[in-house]
């Protein structure tokens, strides 16, 4: 467990996979297993080394809550004496914010941060349906193109910035998904974010949704499922409403909170044409016609 969470952990794992082997043969040498894990220490250190020695430069040019009084190591000697590939690989355990500062370091290291897997990463670690929707980018920011070749450094800033909640959604009596919310445009949703359930009590036809929601008042929402585990339980849900042209309809105190599949209000009025559920947050809402 606490390999799998520190930096270079997979790569402590498959090394103490390999010397596991070692031990489950007909026959091993004592030195030979020591010398696997002489290897698999080596390389841990050193790469917490690297990694730490980048987030010092960063600290002493830039400041920080870390930074040492102490000049730094020459990390300019160091990561010349690496091959690129493996510098890459350092700054791919390096937040978005490091990466923003090694860029200003030196053309170097601005190649190494601007490499486009590490900005993927970091986007997808914040939302997941990023990599299959196509259709999300514009709601996210509609002035990064999907073909330009730094799209995913671009998008970063945006996805930040937006706001995120867990919560579980049910049918009354009935357990459907865990669900990540995005919230995408309109008013904040307020200090008090989204309930941590959602029971969709009501359902009521997609067409009324032109009425029903005030754009004004609201706050629109973009739902994931969280895991793969909940992905079946989401595309459920979302079938089940799609072929029955409803809305789903959940209620806390004056709150009331609307799921949106695919249909012609999240075309026209959300400018989203994909396959994912949307979702409204509002205070005030007129009665539904009849």
């Amino acid at each position: 467990g606490i390999m799998g969470m520190m930096p270079g952990g997979g790569m402590v794992a498959n090394g103490m996979q390999s010397v596991m082997q070692s031990l489950s043969g007909a026959s091993f040498m004592v030195e030979d297993v020591m010398r696997h894990v002489a290897v698999i220490s080596q390389s841990v250190v050193a790469l917490l080394y690297a990694i730490n020695l980048v987030r010092t430069e960063l600290n002493s040019r830039f400041g920080g809550a870390s930074a040492s009084a102490s000049s730094p190591p020459d990390s300019s000697s160091f990561f010349s004496q690496l091959p690129d590939e493996l510098c890459k690989h350092i700054f791919s355990f390096l937040d978005g914010e490091s990466l923003a500062d090694a860029r200003l370091v030196c053309r170097t290291w601005n190649e190494f941060a601007c490499e486009e897997t590490h900005w993927k990463r970091l986007c997808l670690a914040n939302w997941r349906s990023l990599e299959t929707d196509p259709h999300l980018w514009p709601l996210i920011d509609p002035d990064v193109s999907l073909s330009h070749p730094n799209r995913w450094r671009k998008l970063y800033p945006s996805v930040i910035s937006k706001e995120q909640w867990r919560c579980r959604l049910q049918k009354t009596g009935r357990f459907i998904c865990q669900l990540v919310a995005h919230h995408i445009s309109g008013v904040p949703v307020g200090d008090y974010g989204l309930p941590y359930t959602l029971v969709v009590e009501r359902r009521f036809n997609t067409l009324h949704l032109q009425t029903f929601v005030l754009p004004d008042q609201a706050s629109f929402l973009y739902f994931e499922p969280e895991t793969d585990a909940d992905k079946e339980g989401y595309e459920e849900f979302i079938d089940y409403l799609t072929k029955r042209t409803r809305a789903g309809l959940a209620l806390e105190d004056q709150r009331r909170f609307i799921f949106i599949p695919p249909c012609d209000y999240a075309k026209t009025s959300l400018k989203y044409d994909g396959p994912s559920l949307l979702g409204v947050v509002q205070n005030a809402y007129p009665p539904l016609a009849p």
